[in-house]
């Protein structure tokens, strides 16, 4: 008898809920590849989004006893939302770090959408090349579509701060894009010329 997904997934989840390592391993694999993209966007490197992964799936394990739905549907969606907290926690700690990172300036008017005409990997590229707290921002507004108080409240910062990194994450994107476009004009340039 061949078990449907969700009904497998119901297996998984009662087997990590009885701490069965077989049973986490599964749901690990099973989820990998999604759940690593998250923490992808929001790392500077894949060292750095493997370690938010194993640290996000270890809270997963630590707490799924206590996730109650009924179906299941919705354990992709909690895993996420716990992925998306464990990469901003680790964000958090690397600013800290950083000193002054975040800037607390005065809100700088959005600019308009950059990025929409390029490829995922030139974006994520971009993305990734720009400093924690702007990258941050940068994701959780314009990737998971959170709102600045949403954001300021997750990553302790105010409202005004939250806009202002948005809009200089936005900035320095815009400096990448004619940067990366030039240079791509230069080459094809050349090329053309032979």
């Amino acid at each position: 008898m061949q078990l449907t997904y969700y009904k497998m997934l119901d297996e998984i989840i009662e087997g990590c809920k009885k701490g069965e390592r077989t049973a986490q391993k599964l749901l690990y694999e099973r989820l990998y590849g999604r759940m690593m993209g998250v923490c992808m966007r929001y790392s500077a490197d894949r060292q750095q989004a493997m370690e938010v992964l194993n640290t996000a799936f270890m809270k997963v394990f630590t707490s799924i006893k206590d996730y109650k739905q009924k179906d299941n549907t919705g354990i992709e969606a909690w895993i996420h939302r716990i992925m998306v907290n464990t990469a901003i926690d680790h964000l958090r700690s690397e600013i800290r770090h950083r000193h002054g990172d975040i800037d607390h300036s005065i809100y700088i008017e959005e600019t308009t959408d950059i990025v929409s005409d390029m490829s995922t990997d030139e974006i994520m590229a971009m993305v990734n090349a720009l400093s924690p707290a702007y990258r941050a921002v940068f994701n959780l507004h314009v990737v998971e579509g959170y709102s600045h108080p949403e954001i300021a409240a997750m990553l302790g910062i105010n409202e005004g701060t939250s806009k202002s990194n948005l809009a200089k994450a936005k900035m320095k994107l815009r400096k990448m894009i004619e940067i990366n476009r030039s240079t791509k004009t230069e080459v094809y340039g050349r090329e053309s010329q032979r």
